[in-house]
């Protein structure tokens, strides 16, 4: 153990004493079922194909398929179907075992060092993390902080950085004992990752002679990104190796085990098996005793986090995976989180915890990006590790980690793979007596603004009552409408609504806190419907401005008269705003503790105006199913409008557009818009336009104008009218405005039922590729399941020109196939991908 400055123990130690007197106050408030237990479930879309659902407590949801058992791998339909070995056999998960939660209940939160220093780490750099950790976010949640490459051999360069058993000592003076001592001293976890099954130390490999897989002239029988040398699973000296290590970093003081590179791992014992020196058992298995022996070594209360790619095979073992591709601070960066998301979320909470790999909030990312990225970490509630040097961050960025640390018990109501980027997320909560979902709506576009259509049935809920809306990130009370409501989002962007069904009283829709707005801090909550009054304890963090936010029925109108919050230390002050259909109350704790209040509320005048009517509506053409409809608002203020559709009513809009989707191309339509007041009173007369889809329908429509129904693809996605890499589509030197860019073995598919009877292309590598691989691409043209054509293309080959006859095809499928072996993504273009009449 090294000595640490007597400035930095005393640091330490005044952290220290804060911890014992602020201890974090984060666990989760409503009583706990003992897991596993039976959930319910999806098992396929609803008539939505853009809803994610996610649920927080016992709901209860009509959304939902049936009730799946993980103790059996049993799930049962409402319609008494019992689908028996869901998980094994219909999802292919081999090992499949509900994951255990009696050591970690929920999922890590903290910090990880790579994605702002990668190999340049230093110890000073990891305590000067730490210490802002202790400081600003542990009372929040946040308890990990995981050292990742850069502390060993070398420190950079994967031949010089595969030697776990020699510590940096420039980086680390400390030594990594020391460093982890140091961490604990503050309170925190230390974490630290490593690619254990390889080795690229000559030294090590001779003095452990059973332990790589070798040739017979000893030489490496496995060169990788893992390391020079690879562990041979099949012998017991390997197993003990690895325990070892294990022991070492465990003795060292580590709690949490980052092992990168599984996936190549898995792989290279299937191929190599012939270089094992006992080959009569599975290499999955073998190397499934790998984990066990690492598991053996740091023991049960140590988190062990398997990456990168998707282990299944380290299921039962593992506590998580790290599901995603590195990420960039980027928008790309979010877009590979939220793929990792869409694609292996159902494992989460249920099987392990899904680590879509960290999130970055940072500028120069724009504030509203790195919002959509918090968003995405928040409502899902998986692994919570942040990349940033945090001493640096602004304070609209710190805000955003407080409000969504720590991560929650959520879980998947959806039990199956997305297909596609969804873009509405709801999370349904049960907590205390409050039913309510936060619901998140995203823009993946960075270039255009875009209108999502919120439809309160498709939801689950009740399509003819009022339900009040609450704007998270703006904390603005958007009022009580039935039926649904059109949001409008910037380019890339989120916004977070909370969604509550009126029971015609005052109710408490929102707090704070957290994104999930009471699970992490009410604690309890009654209300007395004689006195008006409301009652509750909470849990607060000290000096961070705590907010209860009530809502009156529609129409009516209360005040606040009377709010006291109080500790055992005395009474707090207390900040009342009231406003013509909701109220709010704010106080702030000096230490982190529980709160109890107290809101008593009497009857307010509610101020009424006359609304106008709109005028000239009219309609633009979005999609191939879908346009959206305009007006121009009365000079009169307003609180909205609503709107109907073949004397259908829809919903609300606060703003003059409102979007229309899944339209029937040869049908006829009359849309009617009202204008309306916040008690519900509509205007006497609406605006109203007849239209049809097939008359707005151009002669040639560009593919990258429609949403995709499906995306398969690894790490990466294909892009509308750029490839992957972020340039513009560029074949034989020529640039094209639009297309579809696409990374090799990917598929994007188009729902294109309407009047289009051609489809055409050109088709080649991108210029940006920049590799004289010889090999070759192979595109492929499909509709409805059928293929329509084939082509392939050599780096170098001028494009090839498609045209394919789409007559009566409904789903319309671009696949790309790297032709011979295995190697990097070849970015393949779809330049001028356009549909024909």
């Amino acid at each position: 153990m090294r000595i640490v400055s007597q400035k930095v123990k005393l640091l330490a130690c005044c952290l220290v004493a804060h911890a014992m007197i602020c201890a974090p106050l984060v666990a989760q408030t409503s009583p706990a079922r003992a897991w596993p237990h039976p959930i319910q479930a999806r098992i396929k879309d609803g008539t939505n194909k853009d809803l994610f659902v996610m649920t927080l407590g016992d709901v209860d949801t009509p959304l939902a398929d049936g009730v799946f058992d993980p103790a059996a791998d049993e799930l049962r339909l409402k319609d008494g179907t019992v689908i028996k070995g869901y998980y094994k056999d219909r999802l292919r998960v081999r090992y499949f075992a509900p994951i255990d939660k009696s050591h970690f209940p929920l999922p890590p939160a903290g910090w990880c060092s790579w994605y702002y220093y990668y190999q340049e780490i230093n110890e000073t750099e990891v305590r000067r993390n730490a210490e802002w950790i202790a400081r600003n976010l542990k009372d929040y949640g946040a308890q990990y902080v995981q050292i990742d490459d850069g502390w060993q051999g070398a420190g950079r360069g994967q031949s010089d950085n595969r030697d776990w058993t020699k510590v940096n000592a420039a980086r680390f003076p400390s030594g990594l004992d020391g460093l982890a001592a140091y961490i604990k001293e503050l309170g925190l976890k230390p974490g630290i990752w490593l690619a254990p099954h390889g080795q690229s130390n000559e030294q090590v490999v001779k003095s452990h002679p059973r332990v790589f897989l070798l040739k017979e002239d000893g030489s490496s029988a496995s060169s990788t990104w893992e390391g020079r040398y690879l562990v041979d699973p099949s012998t017991p000296e390997a197993r003990e190796y690895l325990k070892d290590l294990f022991r070492t970093l465990k003795r060292w003081g580590y709690e949490y085990f980052k092992i990168d590179g599984q996936p190549i791992v898995v792989r290279e014992y299937r191929t190599k098996r012939a270089f094992m020196k006992d080959q009569t058992e599975d290499p999955v298995a073998l190397y499934r005793k790998t984990l066990a022996s690492i598991r053996s070594a740091i023991g049960p209360d140590s988190y062990l986090l398997g990456c990168w790619g998707i282990p299944l095979e380290g299921i039962g073992i593992m506590n998580g995976s790290r599901t995603g591709t590195d990420i960039v601070a980027a928008w790309n960066g979010f877009k590979y989180a939220l793929r990792a998301t869409m694609q292996y979320y159902f494992l989460h909470n249920i099987a392990w915890y899904t680590d879509p790999d960290v999130f970055v909030v940072r500028p120069p990312l724009p504030l509203e990006q790195a919002r959509a990225w918090a968003t995405l970490q928040g409502l899902t509630g998986q692994a919570l590790l942040t990349s940033d040097r945090l001493m640096d961050l602004p304070e609209e960025r710190v805000e955003l980690l407080r409000r969504i640390y720590p991560a929650v018990d959520i879980r998947p109501l959806d039990l199956f793979p997305a297909e596609r980027d969804k873009r509405i997320f709801d999370l349904k909560i049960k907590h205390l007596d409050r039913q309510y979902d936060v619901v998140g709506i995203f823009n993946y576009d960075e270039d255009r603004p875009s209108l999502v259509y919120l439809n309160w049935q498709e939801l689950g809920l009740p399509a003819n009552r009022p339900v009040h809306i609450f704007d998270f990130w703006n904390r603005e009370y958007l009022g009580a409408w039935e039926h649904g409501m059109t949001i409008e989002l910037n380019p890339a962007s989120c916004r977070v609504l909370t969604l509550l069904p009126d029971e015609d009283r005052i109710q408490l829709i929102s707090t704070s806190r957290h994104i999930t707005q009471g699970w992490v801090d009410l604690l309890d909550q009654r209300y007395d419907p004689a006195t008006h009054s409301y009652s509750g304890r909470s849990r607060v963090i000290k000096d961070d401005p705590y907010e209860l936010r009530f809502v009156f029925p529609r129409g009516k109108n209360f005040a606040i008269k009377k709010a006291i919050a109080r500790t055992e230390a005395g009474e707090l002050p207390v900040k009342i705003d009231n406003h013509q259909g909701w109220a709010t109350i704010e106080f702030a704790a000096p230490r982190t503790t529980e709160v109890r209040w107290e809101v008593a509320f009497e009857p307010a005048e509610f101020y009424r105006y006359p609304v106008r009517e709109p005028s000239n509506p009219w309609i633009e053409r979005v999609s191939l199913d879908g346009v959206d409809l305009r007006w121009n608002p009365p000079y009169q203020g307003v609180a909205g409008y609503v709107v109907a559709l073949n004397g259908r009513p829809l919903g609300f809009t606060p703003t003059n557009v409102f979007t229309l989707r899944n339209l029937d191309p040869d049908a006829a339509y009359t849309a009617e818009i009202r204008a309306v007041w916040y008690d519900g009173t509509l205007s006497e007369k609406g605006a109203r336009v007849e239209f049809s889809l097939r008359q707005l329908l151009p002669q040639e429509l560009p593919l990258s104008a429609l949403t995709p129904l499906r995306l398969t693809s690894g790490w990466q996605q294909p892009e509308r009218d750029r490839t992957f890499l972020g340039t513009r589509l560029s074949l034989d030197g020529q640039s094209h405005a639009t297309g579809i860019g696409m990374p090799t073995d990917s598929e994007i598919e188009f729902g294109i039922a309407g009047p289009y009877t051609t489809f055409s292309a050109l088709v080649g590598i991108d210029d940006s590729y920049r590799s004289n691989d010889p090999r070759s691409v192979e595109f492929t043209v499909s509709g409805d399941g059928k293929e329509l054509w084939q082509g392939v293309v050599k780096k170098g080959d001028r494009p090839l020109p498609v045209k394919v006859n789409i007559s009566g095809v409904r789903r319309l499928s671009l696949r790309v196939r790297r032709v011979g072996g295995d190697g990097g993504r070849v970015p393949a273009d779809w330049a001028d991908a356009k549909l024909v009449r």
